[in-house]
């Protein structure tokens, strides 16, 4: 561990102290444990929590020394003396060489007790009878239409067709379907279904090829069992040349598994079709660059089709039972759309009286049934492995994932991976960051279906910014994080669970709120990290929580400024989160304390400007602040495209008289209701209210959009993110800004003629960087800002740009890197939106509210069907906002998509045509659609669209009539 022995070579007593080779012996026993290398009985596993406990005491040693040893002398905070620090770690030592001795020949341990755990031959038996079910297949009827007719297409060239998707969501099953008819129909001479996780060698599963493929006997197995791989392999080329084969590879685990596997299919001309089913959406487009399948969630629908064939009931048996369909649709979603998960617990209900109590009891106690219940065995062992299967350094993110709400829908990619960071699970390597490292574990767990991108990301090519977990996966990262004592999640029915630690404690909105009950639950004092969702109490934090690292407080109601003071008194916080918190309107000057903090973000609060004690944060990588753009929020971007449009276009008279009229409101309500201060508001947060309502209005030059940042913050020379930064409050500012090197995301606003020249200047130095977003607001906006201006950074992946702009500068052609671009309020013409079809990189548009002023179509036939004529052939994914030209908008009857147009296109989001009749898609068409959503479009409805079936890929449709 990194900061342990930085510690050691600060006290200089490597030898005297700890010897490193024993604790090296500690944490490579806590990578096999992880890797499930023999130990899986109840002691190894209580050995392995008691040496994980010993790796955070040495930890919290050596980091409480080494934050003390870097105050001054007369800092508030007392220096911890030397001879202290050097008994506390003897004492762990100890601990430590104890530990090594008393189990070293235990382990590993015998072939028995490795057994107790995960079972991969175990597993997939149960996985091949299960397979065999007809009934499993429903709502999979497409898929293996489309599948098949690849299957049985005539041709010479042999065709490798990969199906993925997350554990028991049907893969097997498919494709057993479709293998079973091809045995039945004879199209091909030779058959093999080979299961990989049966095979524990290389040779056994040649072998098993091999007998297959010769429907040998017993004599034949032992005369392979004789046989050397090379001369495996070879035979088995010598009976695929022979003629032509279908063979299903089930559950390639591995981009080397497959690698060894086509090893085996050398011949490519012989008609031939290879079925691959994994998990991991890297192993599919390892396999095949085309017909990949990726396999979703059932929709209610078919969800509640299989859910009534499992549970033996006629299809009217609904009708008249309001409360059964109330239980059967919480027991749904509960499965989320999980077939093997529906099956399951179908199968289990179908031996159960059919009554809304026994459903309503099942629904109550589903985690611990899904633990338990040996009827629910194989759907628990499927979903354990997600875990189970993992590489030692993703299971920590795994665990991770259980401290965020189960309901909670949506996560931000970058607040997963800076508390990744923050608490040491991702760190940076000789050639790569902390952040680049943490990117990767998290488009594995996407890769391994663990995690699930937003719908309006997948597919499109570049960075996933929010995820969701599914719920089933959420309940076993649950169980196991309490299994392991990682951490501990306060909900509606977890009071009586307790722990002697507490590392991690996560707080739900439906947890009641009981100071005495939080008291039992376990010793805080090494809490690492505390995450609070719903309400906020005084009582949630407490000086005893010294060892915090992360607080994360996003979106928690109720936090006021004197809260945030004693949050500062916390010296380990690396991760602080107040996004979101709208009744905090400043930060105090003992934030400067907070020497060891990496990330800070106060977007969405009421700061207007940063305290100049910021500047002492010289570790701090990640610093957000300002308004938070309806495009960045929370929730699938496409729900929330005009929410915050109001706000933006309120009257200036009316805006004023609202500020006026909340502000005296509040200082009245501050002066004549004294009960209104208890512990949760003071009068301190009263008066803040009313002078940030009036304050405001006299000071006419603030930008809601961004924060005053203090001289001297070009001295952060770690910063990699930085913004919203208001660059027209001080003029130094954007001098100071090319002090800070490691940019790789910067957002500014206040953007005027006169500061535009030192800005660019300034941006052209940030090499590294990735992401721009440039706002100015006002009349003239970003006019004759951009022009003549120097070239942006070559590295430069993302640009938003908000305010009025009319044509583009003559350097936007030149951004051949730029895959995203977001534009909103610039009122462009339409030869100015032609220039982005040169764009070589260019995957994701957004054109937000104004973006466009001129037409965006021709018209044709003198109808009023109108053709988009923009032509962006790599183009991804495509939000369109017509309400940006509301008069044309409103004379809109039909859109049509001609042949060619969009050929990448994956996500398509169109809104605001309120007379809209008809759509209409050409065949070739945006051939690659998978998503298809359309909004505030009230005169139109399924029957308006025309050529959907020309859209073979496409798997979402979404009408929704208004903008609400």
């Amino acid at each position: 561990m990194k900061g342990v022995a930085e510690a050691i070579q600060i006290l200089g007593l490597a030898k005297l102290v700890l010897d490193m080779a024993e604790f090296e012996i500690m944490e490579a026993h806590l990578a096999d444990a992880a890797e499930g290398n023999g130990y899986r009985s109840h002691v190894a596993r209580t050995w392995v929590r008691q040496v994980r406990d010993l790796t955070y005491d040495v930890e919290d040693c050596f980091q409480e020394f080494i934050v003390h040893l870097e105050r001054p002398p007369r800092s508030p905070s007392k220096q911890k003396p030397r001879k202290k620090a050097v008994d506390e770690i003897r004492s762990l030592k100890q601990k430590i060489k104890e530990s090594n001795m008393r189990y070293r020949d235990s382990f590993p341990v015998s072939a028995s007790a490795a057994g107790a755990g995960h079972d991969p031959h175990k597993l997939l038996a149960t996985i091949d009878s299960f397979a065999s079910k007809p009934n499993l297949l429903i709502g999979r009827e497409t898929e293996k239409s489309r599948i098949i007719q690849i299957v049985t297409k005539h041709g010479r060239i042999r065709q490798i067709i990969p199906i993925w998707g997350m554990g028991g969501i049907g893969k097997t099953v498919l494709a057993k379907s479709i293998y079973e008819d091809q045995v039945t129909i004879g199209m091909f001479q030779k058959f093999a279904w080979i299961n990989l996780s049966h095979h524990s060698s290389e040779p056994d599963c040649v072998s098993s090829l091999i007998m297959q493929l010769q429907k040998a006997d017993m004599r034949m197995k032992e005369t392979l069992k004789k046989m050397d791989l090379k001369d495996l392999i070879e035979e088995s080329n010598k009976l695929l040349r022979s003629g032509s084969y279908i063979v299903v590879l089930d559950n390639v685990s591995s981009i080397n598994q497959w690698n060894f596997l086509k090893l085996l299919f050398q011949e490519e001309e012989n008609a031939s079709r290879i079925i691959v089913t994994t998990r991991e959406k890297s192993v599919a487009e390892h396999c095949s660059t085309e017909n990949i399948y990726k396999l979703e969630a059932l929709n209610d629908d078919t969800a509640l089709e299989l859910f009534k064939t499992k549970v033996v009931m006629e299809s009217s048996y609904f009708q008249g039972r309001p409360e059964m369909v109330k239980q059967a649709k919480c027991i749904l979603d509960k499965c989320n759309g999980l077939p093997l998960a529906i099956s399951s617990v179908g199968d289990f209900l179908a031996t159960k009286p059919k009554t809304a109590p026994v459903w309503e009891k099942f629904n109550d106690q589903f985690s611990s049934e899904l633990e338990k219940n040996p009827s629910l065995a194989r759907l628990r062992m499927v979903l354990a492995s997600h875990y189970e299967d993992l590489p030692h350094h993703l299971k920590f993110c795994f665990l991770y994932l259980s401290i965020f709400p189960k309901d909670q829908n949506m996560i931000r990619r970058r607040r997963l991976l800076r508390r990744w960071i923050a608490e040491g699970y991702a760190s940076g390597t000789h050639n790569m960051s902390a952040e680049e490292n943490g990117d990767d574990y998290f488009a594995d767990l996407i890769s391994r279906s663990i995690i699930q991108p937003s719908k309006s990301a997948a597919g499109s090519g570049v960075s996933v910014d929010y995820c969701h977990v599914h719920k089933l996966i959420h309940e076993i990262g649950v169980s196991q994080s309490m299994k392991e004592k990682f951490s501990v999640v306060l909900g509606n029915r977890s009071s009586l669970y307790t722990q002697d630690t507490i590392r991690h404690l996560s707080i739900s909105c439906s947890w009641k709120r009981d100071a005495n009950e939080l008291k039992s639950i376990g010793d805080m004092s090494q809490l690492r990290s505390l995450t609070v969702c719903g309400e906020w109490k005084t009582f949630l934090i407490s000086e005893n929580m010294r060892m915090l690292r992360v607080l994360d407080l996003e979106g928690t109601e109720g936090v006021m400024d004197h809260h945030v003071k004693q949050v500062t008194k916390f010296i380990h916080l690396k991760y602080l989160s107040l996004r979101g918190c709208s009744g905090i309107f400043w930060l105090p000057d003992s934030l400067g304390n907070l020497w060891d903090l990496q990330t800070l973000d106060v977007r969405g609060t009421s700061i207007i400007a940063l305290p100049t004690t910021i500047v002492k944060l010289r570790k701090l990588q990640y610093l957000r602040a300002g308004y938070i753009p309806e495009d960045e929020q929370g929730r699938d971007p496409f729900d929330e495209s005009a929410a915050m449009e109001g706000e933006d276009e309120m009257p200036k008279a009316l805006n004023t008289a609202l500020k006026w009229t909340v502000a005296i409101g509040a200082l009245v309500a501050g002066l004549s209701r004294p009960q209104l201060v208890n512990n949760d508001t003071n009068r301190e947060d009263v008066f803040n209210i009313t002078c940030r309502n009036i304050f405001p209005i006299l000071a006419w030059r603030l930008d809601k959009h961004g924060v005053e940042v203090p001289p001297g913050i070009g001295n952060l020379s770690c910063l990699q993110t930085l913004g919203v930064v208001n660059v027209g409050a001080k003029k130094f500012i954007s001098a100071e800004l090319g002090n800070v090197t490691q940019l790789r995301k910067l957002g500014v606003t206040g953007i005027k003629r006169e500061n535009s020249p030192q800005l660019f200047s300034t941006i052209a130095k940030l090499t590294l960087l990735q992401s721009l977003s440039m706002r100015s607001e006002g009349e003239t906006g970003l006019q004759g800002c951009l022009d003549g201006q120097s070239l942006l950074p070559g590295n430069l992946r993302s640009l938003k740009l908000y305010g009025n702009l009319v044509t583009f500068p003559t350097w936007i052609s030149r951004l051949e890197n730029l895959a995203k671009l977001t534009l909103r309020s610039t009122r462009l013409e339409q030869d100015a939106i032609q220039v982005l079809g040169k764009l070589p990189h260019l995957a994701i548009l957004r054109l937000l509210s104004n973006s466009v002023v001129g037409q965006l179509w021709t018209t044709r036939m003198e109808q009023d069907v109108i053709q988009v004529i923009w032509k962006f052939p790599l183009l991804t994914s495509l939000y369109l906002d017509f309400l940006s030209n509301s008069a044309v908008a409103q004379t809109v009857l039909g859109l049509s998509f001609q042949r060619g147009d969009f050929p990448a296109l994956v996500v398509l989001q169109l809104d605001g045509l309120p007379d809209l009749l008809c759509v209409e898609f050409e065949q070739g068409a945006a051939s690659k659609l998978e998503l298809l959503q359309v909004k505030g479009c009230t005169n139109i409805d399924v029957d308006g669209f025309s050529g959907l079936l020309f859209l073979q890929n496409l798997k979402e449709f979404s009408l929704k009539a208004s903008n609400g």
